[in-house]
């Protein structure tokens, strides 16, 4: 689990999923800097793109109809 946050208080509260109780976990806090900002956003973009899934060996490309006014 991976969260961003922007706090707005000295004593700001994770919520944690059900999963965790009863668990160890690794709590790391640090401030994010502008490299660490472009990856988290290719990082989402990749993932959107992976959840993209359409078949397309069937396609068939055609210049005619493509040209077509």
């Amino acid at each position: 689990m991976r969260q961003i946050l922007i706090p707005s208080a000295s004593n700001h509260i994770v919520d944690l999923p059900e999963l965790y109780y009863g668990k160890r976990v690794l709590i790391t806090v640090s401030t994010l800097g502008e490299k660490m900002d472009m990856f988290l956003k290719a990082e989402e973009a990749r993932a959107f793109f992976n959840s993209i899934q359409v078949d397309l060996s069937s396609y068939k490309f055609d210049r005619e109809e493509a040209n077509e006014r």
